[in-house]
């Protein structure tokens, strides 16, 4: 992976686990069950597109 600095991180917060949804090629975090982060892979595994999830209101203040 070529952000390999990012798994590191993601994985080392407690209670992460990790899949990979192989029909859309995306690495998934997930805590609880629940998706906080998704890595984008393109045809060659290589990161090109991070979905990260937050708060409405910081996603507005972001947007903004």
């Amino acid at each position: 992976m070529r952000y390999e600095w990012i798994d590191e991180y993601l994985m080392g917060k407690p209670g992460v686990t990790k899949d990979l949804q192989e029909s859309w090629n995306w690495r998934r975090y997930h805590i609880g069950g629940k998706m906080f982060t998704a890595i984008c892979l393109d045809g060659e595994n290589k990161p090109y597109y991070i979905n990260l999830k937050l708060e409405p209101a910081e996603g507005e203040s972001y947007r903004a």
